[in-house]
């Protein structure tokens, strides 16, 4: 299993919730659009603390709902967030998963941390029962004005290549169809969201990338996060949708 590597504190649940956010729109239409209806099981993995949990039973409404994540602290939010669902402790590299066969497998953002995303799918769709669906949203890449955005977005795949994972695993799931949407934002609020993992990074020992870099990058998004203007970045997102 890869290395996530944007932590699971308060910080990152806030970074985790303004992404919610922004990607509610196109993943609620998605999951609208392809989910079963009156599934029975459904899994949501690389649940963190239950964002996404939260938007499958608003918009699915399984009679059993299970969130997987391999971190325990992010499990312990993601109970008091969904109450009637139940969440594991897993890896989800690892088959059967929890609560297998599945009626709905779903996975936002999640291929990008994991090794062999288009092996990994593969692998989630076996763990469907008869007439079920994978569901799955990555990152097949971003447009950003010239700056420090594009710059994050370097630093960001350089990192999380390092610990095992591939940024942009959209590309790599082309095999399995599916089509691509853009969710744009603000660049404040990309900015906004794209100092939480910089700090993260400049507080790291290991230091994964030079400190002088990673400090000069705080202070342009942070200039860039109080401003006002009508730049945007699009994140671009693979939606794929496999039926057993």
């Amino acid at each position: 299993m890869a290395r996530y590597t944007f932590g699971d504190d308060d910080d990152a649940i806030e970074r985790m919730a303004l992404v919610a956010s922004a990607y509610e729109p196109a993943s609620a239409a998605f999951l609208a659009a392809h989910a079963p209806r009156r599934a029975g099981v459904a899994l949501d993995l690389g649940c963190g603390p239950g964002l996404s949990t939260a938007l499958v039973d608003r918009v699915c409404g399984p009679q059993v709902l299970i969130g997987v994540d391999s971190s325990p602290a992010h499990v312990d939010v993601a109970r008091a967030r969904v109450a009637r669902a139940r969440f594991v402790t897993h890896d989800v590299t690892t088959s059967p998963l929890p609560g297998a066969p599945a009626d709905l497998v779903y996975a936002r953002l999640v291929l990008a941390h994991l090794p062999d995303p288009l092996g990994t799918a593969r692998r989630w769709a076996g763990d469907l029962g008869a007439g079920g669906s994978l569901l799955v949203e990555d990152l097949e890449g971003i447009e950003a004005p010239p700056g420090p955005l594009r710059d994050y977005d370097e630093i960001s795949a350089a990192i999380v290549r390092a610990g095992g994972g591939l940024m942009f695993a959209g590309a790599a799931l082309a095999p399995l169809g599916g089509r691509c949407v853009a969710v744009t934002v603000p660049a404040a609020l990309a900015a906004r969201i794209y100092l939480f993992n910089v700090g993260r990074w400049i507080a790291d020992p290991t230091r994964p990338a030079p400190v002088d870099r990673l400090t000069a990058l705080r202070h342009a998004l942070g200039a860039l996060a109080e401003g006002d203007g009508s730049a945007t970045v699009s994140w671009i997102v693979r939606q794929v949708a496999v039926t057993a």
